[in-house]
């Protein structure tokens, strides 16, 4: 039951966060927006990295399986990293012209939306993992700690995700 109570919050915050997200593409389309070339790729990525780490939370979440769960940790984190590089790129491509400020609202609106929806995904993630755990199960600090060890499964996803979802490659 607790693992429901956690999740519900989440999930309504989560479909705020897409609604927000259609709304963007709304503007996008009535503004008549063009994305340069590379602004496109990198939110398509985006998009493509937030809708997996989405299927992995729902996917642990319906099933109760915290082997899926651990997969969403490592994922947030590097859609984290895309984020802000893609904040960084996007100033590059403003100072060199090759965009503007109109297209910077909506692009960081994108940006800022799809953070959050990872972030509840990770919630998610988290209370699975929490309901298969003891009681002294601490999401912090287990969070905290995974990063740290670099032979665990959450550096060794990390990397997978980091290569499948890198900017630079596309």
């Amino acid at each position: 039951m607790a693992k429901y109570l956690h999740a519900i919050g989440d999930l309504e915050r989560i479909s705020d966060h897409a609604l927000n997200i259609a709304e963007v593409a709304q503007e996008i389309d009535e503004k008549k927006i063009k994305f340069s070339p590379a602004g496109k790729k990198e939110a398509d990525t985006l998009i493509n990295a937030v809708s997996e780490v989405v299927g992995l939370a729902f996917d642990s979440f319906i099933h109760n399986d915290a082997k899926t769960a651990l997969y969403v940790e490592p994922l947030e984190s590097v859609i984290d990293n895309l984020c802000d590089e893609m904040k960084m790129n996007h100033i590059q491509r403003l100072q060199n012209g090759k965009c503007t400020i109109e297209h910077g609202y909506v692009f960081n609106d994108l940006l800022t939306n799809a953070e959050r929806v990872s972030d509840h995904c990770s919630n998610i993630a988290l209370s699975v993992i929490e309901s298969q755990q003891s009681d002294e199960f601490d999401p912090h600090e287990y969070v905290s700690k995974l990063s740290e060890d670099k032979e665990t499964s959450f550096s060794q996803y990390f990397k997978k995700y980091s290569e499948k979802y890198n900017l630079k490659s596309r």
